[in-house]
Parts: structure tokens; C-alpha cells; sequence
């Protein structure tokens, strides 16, 4: 007989990788714990100081002990919690979030926004409507002679006052005004920001007609205004006469203001309130928020403070004053910045449009697969189902198990479909429903929800945090039920413990003390010279500032009081105020009695002292009956190879 022999060196390298993989450091119970795993849970935060093995030894009776808690935490069905749940599913749900928003390449769109927000652009259009549901071959047609027109070199207004279509009756000849980033649809911005100054653009269709857009000039971003609105509203509907009484008002109340009236009364007295629910009718305002005529007039304030002279839009008469300029952010990296930017972009249509984008490649992910079904027969089926409302045991060869397409490890059958089509039609009753537009909706939004659910399939660390996550809400929540809570609530045993224990708990050398902090030194200041005229009305004299400071009178040992300053062991010591590291406080020291010898702590004063202390035994006997519950055996030989 034949036998085939490995090379020695192949089969001991053979021998070696195997074993390197599969070594078991400990078990507990039914469990296996390897050393990679023990490995990997070490390096994550390993302890430089002091000698290796040392460490490694401490950390693995710590490991041992908190895969112990997890398996009674597991047994005892602590994940079944509603709470754990909710806090899982969210915590999940915000992992996937900031991953579909990398893979929509949002922080692209955050520099891409902060670079169009450096700058402000004037803009103009020439703008023929095609009205809903009209025919736009004559728009079409006037669109592209004005395009032509421009080719040849004719002047963007003459352009404008030839073709466009309200060119008549617009004030503005076809000016938009200054726009920034955000002020317009994120397609149109996307083309508006490609234009150079005094350049035009191709022709551009939106929902609303044809365009085509120029590029008036630039400057460098403005940033945003706070003003004060006086608005003295002039309704078409108003005889001359009675705009003559608002224009007198307009003209008097500019006078009143020239030789200081107070802005606010006069909002108050003449102004139509604005929509923001303000009383002061203070706004902000922004580029490309406003017409152009009323964020001129604002834009022209230099400083707060400032007033406009009076002046009509199509609203009425306005006076603005200015109260802050908020200047546009230059820092790239500036964190709060790069927030404001990315909440905005979230809520945008531009990050909808990456989002979208991202799904035709999830269907490839996902595996999807269409289904073989008759189309007609499936509109059939959903209508008659409708009709019942629910879905058909079987009609037009559909039931309620037809599978419509498929992802890897889900089906998407007939009466899901169904369900889909009735949730519409009860939030949107009255709209009209095209089913081939409406699975196309059908499939993106299955698409979308397969790949959130399966997303530790398609990206590996999110299963990993959530694991870490998991595992810490659960440790939380079973230490909580037999040790933090448990100890707590035994006032009985804490007693006991405490009794049993006394000499643990002393009083070191050092004061009782009233400690008062305060955000006004004016009010820390008041009560200073109070104390120091009568300290033994202090109770008086701190609830007389009860709404601007904190107290806190307790027993302080040496080193506790919170000053910088010396506080020497003396009764009736009142201390110099003194303000905070952070400089938003500021705060008082008057000492009530001095304690120069140690002494027992009640069992009150020493409460928390005793929890801590009684909740460590609880622990170290709930530990004891895991290990028996689930005996722990170490591999000394992989542990001494660590």
C-alpha cells in the first residue's frame, strides 16, 4: 500500500497555523473565549505603565468576569427589554445613517457647500413659463430664439425685454438678486455656480418653464443681518388718500426715531406683525431670502444700531434697524460651522439626490432579483384587492404569495405590494396612482430597507459597534439589577455593613462651611458685605439672592472648599469672592465651626461612602456563584504566551 507523506517543515507550518488560530485562552461554562478575541478586547485601551504580564493578568480576571455578566445577563433575557430594544434600534439606526451619508459622500457636499458659501452671486434669467399641463413647443421656441439672440450678441436685457415672458410687468427686468449656496434648487445652484462673471448658461428647464441664467458679478458672501422691521402695510385694495395717511405716518415716525424714539415702541405702536412671532418684529435675514429691493436696503446698514430711511416695497413702507451682523464663517474646520452645514445639507435635496444614487448600487448588493409575473395581471389583483380591502386569496394568477422580486435573504411578495398600495391611498386619498411609476417607488424604497436591515452584512465595523454597544447596555443592566440597584435599596444590609464597619468612615480635620457661587460678582459682592455685618442672618441673606446663586452649607474636609485662596481653621471666617477657572462664576466662603480632630461619620454622612463600599461585596459574591454556575477554566499554558 502507497501512503503519501507531507514534508516535514509543510505539515509542523501547517500544524502551527492551526493551532494559532483556534487556541482557547478560557471557558466558562459551555463558552470558549480564544486569544485573538482576548487580544483584540486588550489592545483596544492596553495599560503602558508597569510591567506587561502584570496587566495582562489583571485584564483577563477582568475579562473573565465580564464575560460572566453577560451570560447571566443573556439568560436572564435582559436584551428582551423594551428599553434595550429601543436603544439598540436607535443606536443602530444612527450607525447606518452616518454611513449612508459617507457613502453619499456628505462630507464632499459640506466642502462643496462651504466653498459656494464664500461667495455671493447677482443673478439674472430670462424666463419664459410653460404653464402646467400646457404645450411647450411655443415656449420651447421662444426659448431658443432668445438663446440665439445671445449667441449673436445681443444685450441679456434687450434679451430679456424681447422674449421673456413677464417682461412687461416685472419690476426687476429679470434680476433675481444675490444668491448663495442653499438660496436655490441644488440643480440650478450646481449650474449657477459654474457660470463666470458676465457669462451665461445653456437652457435649463424646471417645473415651471425655461431659463437661462447669467451671472451678473460677485462679491464676497455677506453673511447674514438681524434687523428690526417697521412695516406700515399699503394693500392694493388702498384709495390715495388713505396711502397718503400711511406716507405722512411713514415720514412721521422716521422723524420721531431721528430724535430718539425708542425703535421697540414703535414696532409695537404702528408695525404689522411679522411671521415669526416675535414682538419686536426682529428678523433674520439672509442672501436670497428676500427680494432684492428689501436686502439691499438691508445689506446697506454698517452697523447695529443703524436705521433705514423709510422705504415701499410691494408690501407698504419699511424702517429697518439694524441689530447684529453675523458674519458668514471663513474657517473650514470650524466644527460648529461644519454642523450648521452638514444639518442643512441633511435636510436638503441635494443629499436625496446622492442618496438615490446609492440605491442602484444596493440592488446589485442586495442581490435583486424581479419576479415572473404578468404585469397586467398584478394591477388586476391590486385593484380587486383594494376594492375589498385586503388581498385576494387568488385572482388573475396572483396571491397573496406571488413573489415580485426578491432580495438575497428576503421575498417581496404580492401582499406586501398590496399593503404598500393601501398605505398610499389612506395617507393621500385623492391622488392619482400610476402602479408601473409606483413600483419603481416600490422597489427603491424595499431596496433601501433590506440594506439598513442587513447593513452588518454590507459594512462589518457597524456590527462590531453594535456588538460593543449591546454588550455594554446589557452589562449596564445586569449589574444594575444585582449589584448598583440592589445595593441601594438594602438599607437594611448598608446599615449592617455600616455598623460592622465604622471605623472606615471618619471625618478627617477640617470646617463646616456655607459655599455661595454666583454668574454676578455684584451679587456675590452684596452678600460678602452682608455676611460681614450680621453672618448669622445668612439664611436671610441667601434666599434674598435665591434666583442668582447656589448655596451648599456641608462639612468640608482640608482641601475640599472649592477656592484657590487660603481658608485657615477659623470660625467665622468670611473669604475674599473669587471667580472660577472658567471665569463664569464667581464664589463665597463663610465658615460656620472648625473640627480640628478626625471623627465618626453618621450613617447619613457616610450613605454614599457605604453604598459604594457594600455594592463592591455584592459584586465579588455575584461573581462567586457565576464561577460555579459557570465554571471558569483558564489554558496556563496560551496564558502564559499572552
Amino acid at each position: 500500500m502507497r501512503t503519501i507523506k507531507m514534508p516535514l517543515l509543510l505539515l509542523s507550518l501547517f500544524l502551527f497555523s492551526f493551532a494559532g488560530r483556534s487556541q482557547t485562552l478560557f471557558t466558562y461554562g459551555t463558552k470558549t473565549v480564544s486569544k485573538d478575541e482576548f487580544l483584540k478586547a486588550y489592545n483596544k485601551n492596553p495599560d503602558t505603565t508597569g510591567e506587561r504580564s502584570d496587566k495582562i493578568k489583571q485584564y483577563l480576571d477582568l475579562y473573565v468576569n465580564f464575560k460572566l455578566k453577560l451570560q447571566a445577563a443573556t439568560d436572564e433575557k435582559l436584551s428582551t427589554d423594551a428599553n434595550f430594544k429601543y436603544e439598540a434600534d436607535n443606536f443602530r439606526t444612527q450607525l447606518t445613517e452616518n454611513y449612508i451619508n459617507e457613502q453619499a459622500n456628505i462630507h464632499g457636499l459640506v466642502k462643496e457647500a462651504f466653498q459656494r458659501s464664500q461667495k455671493d452671486i447677482l443673478l439674472a434669467h430670462v424666463f419664459v413659463e410653460v404653464r402646467p399641463g400646457g404645450d411647450t413647443t411655443d415656449a420651447y421656441k421662444k426659448i431658443k430664439e432668445a438663446y440665439a439672440a445671445l449667441q449673436s450678441g445681443k444685450d441679456f436685457t434687450d434679451v430679456i425685454t424681447t422674449y421673456a415672458s413677464n417682461a412687461a410687468v416685472d419690476p426687476s427686468k429679470g434680476v433675481i438678486g444675490y444668491i448663495t449656496v442653499f438660496s436655490l434648487p441644488y440643480e440650478i445652484e450646481n449650474l449657477v455656480y459654474t457660470l463666470k462673471p458676465n457669462t451665461y448658461s445653456a437652457i435649463y428647464r424646471s417645473s415651471a418653464g425655461y431659463h437661462i441664467f447669467k451671472n451678473l458679478g460677485e462679491r464676497p458672501a455677506a453673511g447674514k443681518r438681524k434687523v428690526q422691521h417697521i412695516l406700515l402695510a399699503v394693500p392694493d385694495s388702498f384709495t390715495p388718500e388713505e396711502k397718503a395717511k400711511v406716507t405722512a405716518l411713514k415720514d412721521s415716525i422716521y422723524n420721531l426715531l431721528q430724535h430718539g424714539a425708542s425703535f421697540e415702541k414703535m414696532v409695537q405702536q404702528y408695525s404689522a406683525p411679522n411671521n415669526n412671532y416675535d414682538a419686536t418684529n426682529n428678523i433674520e435675514v439672509g442672501v436670497g431670502q428676500y427680494s432684492p429691493d428689501f436686502e439691499s436696503h438691508v445689506f446697506a446698514l454698517q452697523k447695529a444700531g443703524d436705521i433705514s430711511e423709510p422705504f415701499e416695497t410691494a408690501y407698504g413702507y419699511n424702517i429697518l434697524k439694524l441689530t447684529e451682523i453675523i458674519p458668514v464663517n471663513k474657517d473650514e474646520n470650524d466644527v460648529v460651522g461644519k454642523a450648521k452645514l452638514q444639518e442643512k445639507i441633511e435636510q436638503d435635496n441635494r443629499l436625496t439626490a446622492s442618496r438615490e444614487a446609492l440605491i442602484q448600487k444596493w440592488m446589485q448588493l442586495t442581490k435583486y432579483t424581479p419576479g415572473s409575473y404578468n404585469a397586467k395581471d398584478l394591477a388586476a389583483y391590486t385593484d380587486s384587492s383594494l376594492k375589498k380591502g385586503k388581498p385576494l386569496p387568488l385572482y388573475k394568477n396572483i396571491n397573496p404569495n406571488t413573489v415580485i422580486f426578491s432580495f438575497a435573504k428576503e421575498k417581496i411578495t404580492a401582499e406586501k405590494w398590496f399593503k404598500y398600495n393601501k398605505d398610499l391611498r389612506e395617507m393621500s386619498p385623492y391622488e392619482q396612482y400610476n402602479y408601473e411609476t409606483l413600483m419603481k417607488q416600490f422597489i427603491k424604497a424595499s431596496c433601501d430597507k433590506y440594506y439598513r436591515a442587513h447593513i452588518e452584512e454590507y459594512y462589518q465595523p457597524i456590527g462590531a459597534q453594535l456588538k460593543e454597544f449591546n454588550e455594554a447596555n446589557l452589562l449596564f443592566s445586569v449589574m444594575d439589577k444585582h449589584v448598583w440597584s440592589k445595593a441601594a435599596e438594602d438599607s437594611v444590609g448598608l446599615k449592617n455593613y455600616y455598623n460592622q464597619h465604622k471605623q472606615q468612615y471618619k471625618w478627617q480635620p477640617g470646617v463646616s462651611a456655607l459655599v455661595v457661587s454666583s454668574a454676578s460678582k455684584d451679587a456675590i459682592d452684596s452678600m460678602a458685605a452682608a455676611l460681614k455685618q450680621n453672618a448669622k442672618d445668612w439664611h436671610t441673606i441667601v434666599a434674598a439672592y435665591s434666583e442668582m446663586a447656589t448655596t451648599d452649607s456641608s462639612r468640608f474636609e482640608d482641601g475640599q472648599l472649592p477656592l484657590k485662596q487660603n481658608v485657615p481653621m477659623l470660625k467665622g471666617f468670611i473669604s475674599t469672592p473669587e471667580q472660577n477657572e472658567t471665569g463664569d462664576a464667581y464664589t463665597l466662603v463663610y465658615v460656620f465651626d472648625v473640627f480640628n480632630q478626625p471623627g465618626q461619620r453618621s450613617f447619613e454622612d457616610a450613605r454614599g461612602m457605604v453604598i459604594n463600599d457594600y455594592q463592591q461585596v455584592l459584586e465579588e459574591k455575584w461573581i462567586a456563584e457565576l464561577k460555579k454556575k459557570y465554571p471558569v477554566k483558564i489554558n496556563d499554558t496560551v496564558a502564559k504566551n499572552l
